[in-house]
């Protein structure tokens, strides 16, 4: 028996847009169902164990008015905590771990407990109702219409959820591919959009790698003696990364261009910058007394680029199960042949910490994704929209009537599965245009998350934390419009005086339609 549950938007995927896109829809007093594979809400800041990724003038502004909020939530939690002091070092503002990659690295436990809580009055008005433990299996769509979506628990029991309003929250575009609708994929040819860093021929299998993040933990002693080696060690401990010659299991990463590396020492000390502290979320130095370090591991050294997660012949499932072989590789390596400054080999004390992500084995409980299937929607954000020197558009201009939305990240491309090139390259700050939010070939789908139209160029700039969450909330809000105005998306798109209207009510909710001059004027060396 199936069972089915109508409502008046389906978010099928919890994901950290889809999760904002739930939210959003359910605090302008609609019924929502939000459908969830994973046990901690919230995709990358959560389930895939990635602290926040964001831009240098976050601290300040270019994030929604929850995203800020969000972040002084978390900050009020730690500085509540008996025991804690902020003694950050190595970036501005109380960063709980002290990592540099991120000025608030947090554990994920944290972040989950919060989207409970954000969700929670929701959920007890009867206006969000949540189905956990659940994926999508198939979608059932008449003509330009999804009238349908279904997903299976791990018991086999399958529910048939209905609504006038569909958002794909999944991390890959899961709904989008079971919708049968158009997508992008990989590596748009340079052709298509004229992007300078693309290359001459397409390729839907040249994806950005995904890796499965691992909790470490820093004992003061060695934590067990040493397992045995996983099955793939001695291929990965004698691997050597393409284009750029140094060993996958190294202290060297990806540089700014192509082909160029630098080396990063596990461990560091004062304005050093080390791989331990790039994402680490518990530091001794912020608690008395002191708590055993934590870092978790997102390096480049368990980036897995074997073969692309999404349409490349192998199944998702084996890709990730591939990615998780390669992180416990990895930990084989740190713990007994790493090199060590004093010329011994292995750091002993660094074992798994399966309490900080909730897993059994210390592993994150979703692969971390940074490509989606992407809809072809009424307009493509490309490289050329968002190069530095580029202009923006002009307020109470056309171009600037269809901004919904602020974003801003480097070019972060890691080493892609065919090519295997990468580059990390700067941008100006920009604007989401609405047309990347609705697809050419459905109307009752809105992306919530990484699987917006853009390229993949432009997409290594808006899968980051703060992009997505503002990513979903637009996409909860514009299903919410759309359904109050009884007009269809490509109508909303076309007509000046519903986009003023959608745009006002963006701008209560938060939402920034465009940068804020005086905050750009604060970076004199970028051109913007």
């Amino acid at each position: 028996m199936i069972a089915r549950i109508d409502t008046e938007i389906a978010v099928i995927g919890a994901s950290l847009g889809g999760v904002l896109a739930a939210w959003q829809a359910a605090q302008q007093g609609l019924r929502v169902l939000l459908a969830a594979e994973y046990a901690w809400l919230g995709g990358q800041l959560t389930s895939q164990g990635v602290p926040p990724d964001e831009h240098p003038l976050i601290e300040s502004g270019g994030a929604s008015a929850s995203y800020m909020a969000m972040r002084t939530a978390l900050r009020a939690h730690y500085l509540a905590q008996p025991g804690f002091r902020d003694n950050t070092a190595m970036t501005e503002g109380c960063n709980p771990g002290d990592g540099w990659v991120s000025r608030l690295c947090v554990e994920p436990a944290v972040a989950a407990e919060y989207i409970e809580q954000l969700l929670a009055p929701h959920i007890a008005s009867g206006r969000m109702r949540i189905l956990r433990g659940v994926r999508l299996c198939s979608a059932q769509r008449a003509g330009r219409t999804i009238v349908s979506a279904t997903v299976i628990d791990g018991e086999g029991l399958r529910t048939d959820i209905h609504a006038p309003w569909f958002l794909d929250g999944t991390d890959t575009g899961a709904l989008i591919k079971a919708a049968g609708l158009p997508y992008r994929l990989g590596k748009e040819a340079r052709s298509e959009f004229g992007e300078p860093d693309a290359p001459e021929t397409a390729d839907r299998n040249d994806q950005q790698p995904v890796t499965v993040v691992m909790a470490l933990r820093r004992e003061a002693s060695a934590s067990a003696a040493a397992a045995e080696a996983p099955p793939g060690y001695a291929f990965w401990s004698r691997y050597l990364v393409p284009h750029y010659g140094y060993a996958q299991f190294s202290e060297y990463i990806p540089g700014s261009g192509r082909g160029q590396a630098v080396r990063l020492p596990l461990f560091g000390s004062g304005a050093t910058l080390d791989l331990w502290r790039y994402r680490r979320v518990v530091s001794a130095a912020n608690w008395q007394p002191p708590r055993s370090e934590v870092s978790l591991v997102n390096w480049a050294q368990n980036d897995y680029a074997l073969h692309p997660l999404l349409d490349g012949g192998m199944d998702e499932a084996d890709v990730v199960a591939a990615a998780r072989e390669l992180s416990l590789c990895l930990l084989h390596w740190l713990r007994t042949e790493a090199p060590r400054p004093d010329g011994g080999a292995g750091y002993p004390e660094l074992a798994l910490a399966p309490d900080v992500l909730a897993t059994p084995d210390g592993l994150a409980q979703q692969v971390y994704v940074r490509e989606s299937r992407r809809i072809i929607g009424l307009a493509c954000l490309s490289q050329a929209d968002i190069l530095p020197g580029g202009a923006t558009a002009t307020p109470g201009s056309d171009a600037d009537s269809h901004n919904v939305g602020v974003a801003w990240y480097n070019m972060d491309i890691h080493p892609t599965v065919v090519s295997g090139h990468g580059v990390n390259a700067r941008v100006r700050p920009f604007e989401l245009p609405l047309g990347s939010f609705i697809p050419a070939d459905c109307n009752n789908l809105i992306p919530a998350c990484k699987n917006i139209s853009v390229t993949h160029l432009v997409n290594a700039c808006t899968r980051v934390h703060p992009a997505e969450w503002l990513i979903g909330e637009v996409a909860g809000l514009l299903a919410v419009f759309a359904l109050g105005c009884g007009q269809p998306l490509a109508a909303i798109h076309g007509s000046a005086e519903l986009r003023a209207a959608f745009r006002q009510q963006l701008r209560a909710a938060g939402i920034p339609l465009e940068w804020d001059r005086a905050l750009l004027a604060r970076l004199p060396d970028i051109q913007h």
